[in-house]
């Protein structure tokens, strides 16, 4: 967590990185710690390295940058994690004699506490930004509690069951993907929750082989290919939920890895309050979206929620007095009042002739969705495939 205002705006302006005016605006245009510093770093007055230099030096402590250098996953184990979460503190390094811990808050760290971790040595602090922390404390998460790691420990060898239930302990967690995979003598299931990929599950390589070919024949692949990529889509409409997956398969040495993307029906209901944007970041997109002209871009890797975020925008413009039409590959939601367009490279309707012609249907807002695969990218653009993009452009009138 962040100082008070106070204590920030005291270091900033002690050591001169922003004059007294500066502050007064980003006070003004703020409601807390967060939103005084998410001022100043979009006014470009700060970069946020800078500022946690700054504030380490007010501080009197050395600054650790964990954003450019994580943490891993030997380095959380070594304090226990309902210490380092009670004091906001992760361990960096230790020398012979000394032992280096971060945290964004020094007043929290009870060095007593930890002293029984470090016996031999002596405890010195560092601050890092509260960022660096939070991303830290995810190591610790533990394996997702699922149901269909409960069958599979009963023995059963039911191929349409396991499947069954991997999609609906994906759904119960709201996962926008599913990964199967291959070890030397497992599969490892994943999901992707938040952005975060965790471990659901694991599935031993003798049960693999039928789970494998009840996905490849729902979704439409050959089962006896082996040594290509495929791709395909499955459903699940119960009444308990309705879902699509589109599936990706790619041998790989261990044997064939699969991935769902997981098109879930809640998605199709989530507004800009319900993405995670915070309030600032939230009124600075929606006060951008009422301009009358402009683009918005989304950018991020796989899982980033690019999409549901242009969905989320293109669901508070969605007006009866204004033309919508959006070209993807693929369309991954369907939402009322809007003209969504499929790629489809073989009745040549490709990005480049979708969006002439789109222009020529009167549009009022552009949604331009392109899937992030490497072999997508010679339609619309030259960049690299891992950099996805997605466009919203605006041009009402």
């Amino acid at each position: 967590m962040y100082p008070s205002i106070d204590k920030i705006k005291s270091i900033l302006l002690q050591e001169h990185y922003i004059s007294e005016e500066d502050s007064a605006a980003a006070e003004a245009a703020a409601h807390d710690s967060a939103g005084y510093v998410d001022y100043l770093i979009k006014a470009e007055l700060l970069t946020k390295a800078l500022f946690g230099q700054a504030l380490a030096e007010g501080l009197g402590l050395p600054f650790v940058d964990l954003q450019i250098n994580p943490i891993n996953k030997e380095q959380i184990d070594k304090i226990p994690q309902a210490e380092a979460e009670a004091n906001r503190v992760v361990f960096v390094k230790e020398l012979d004699k000394v032992v280096l811990l971060a945290t964004d808050n020094p007043e929290k760290v009870d060095e007593k506490s930890l002293k029984h971790l470090f016996p031999s040595k002596k405890i010195t602090l560092a601050y890092t930004l509260p960022e660096g922390i939070d991303a830290s404390f995810n190591l610790y998460e533990k394996p997702l509690d699922t149901r269909f790691s409960q069958i599979i420990g009963t023995g059963s060898r039911v191929a349409p069951e396991i499947v069954d239930e991997i999609i609906k302990d994906a759904f119960a967690y709201k996962a926008s993907d599913i990964h199967f995979e291959p070890q030397a003598d497992q599969v490892i299931v994943r999901f992707r929750v938040d952005g975060n990929l965790r471990q659901a599950g694991v599935v031993p390589k003798e049960y693999f082989e039928n789970i494998l070919n009840r996905v490849k024949v729902e979704s439409g692949m050959r089962i006896d290919e082996h040594l290509t990529a495929q791709d395909g889509a499955l459903q699940r409409h119960t009444d308990e939920f309705k879902v699509d997956l589109r599936v990706s398969l790619v041998p790989t040495v261990q044997g064939e890895k699969v991935v769902m993307r997981v098109l879930g029906s809640y998605v199709e209901s989530y507004s800009m309050a319900d993405i995670g944007l915070n309030e600032v970041h939230r009124n600075a997109l929606e006060v951008y979206a009422a301009k009358p002209f402009g683009m918005i871009l989304t950018v991020g890797p796989t899982g980033s929620g690019k999409t549901t975020t242009l969905y989320s925008l293109v669901k508070l413009l969605n007006k009866p007095n204004v033309n919508i039409t959006s070209i993807e590959d693929p369309v991954e939601y369907k939402v009322p009042g809007v003209n969504q367009i499929q790629v489809r490279e073989q009745s040549n309707l490709t990005f480049a002739k979708g969006l002439r012609a789109i222009v020529r249907q009167d549009p009022n807002i552009i949604l331009v969705g392109e899937d992030p695969r490497p072999g997508n990218s010679r339609n619309f653009s030259q960049r690299r495939p891992d950099r996805p993009l997605a466009v919203v452009y605006l041009s009402r009138q």
